[in-house]
């Protein structure tokens, strides 16, 4: 924690949260399936893959090795390459959910106006 003018002490996320970010980063992007259709589609377009090919499933469910055929291989990198765009989509949120808060602090802070943003 450190102290800045005026005495107000300014304490980071991570040094008041850092045992529970990932759970913190869990609540963030949960929030993405309730508030973004994209997201939700790109989670059901994977969810249709996996019925259609359930072995596919069963490369990221079980330890052992696998001989998928060429459909199924296909639906893998097609699984892989949405999943990685969910990714993005969380990282985004959770990048903007720290410009937020980073504003939140600056206002509490007194650096920022109470009415600036």
């Amino acid at each position: 924690m450190r102290k800045l003018k005026d005495g107000f002490a300014f304490e980071t996320f991570v040094d008041l949260y850092g045992d529970i970010f990932a759970e913190y980063l869990s609540t963030v992007t949960a929030k993405l399936l309730v508030e973004n259709e994209i997201y939700r589609s790109v989670r059901g377009e994977i969810e249709t893959l996996y019925e259609t090919y359930p072995r596919v499933l069963e490369i990221f469910d079980v330890e052992k090795a696998s001989d998928l055929n060429e459909r199924e291989c296909t639906a893998l990198i097609k699984v892989l390459e949405l999943k990685s765009r969910l990714t993005d989509m969380e990282m985004e949120s959770v990048y903007f959910r720290g410009c937020c808060d980073g504003i939140g602090y600056l206002k509490k802070a007194g650096i920022l106006g109470r009415d600036a943003v």
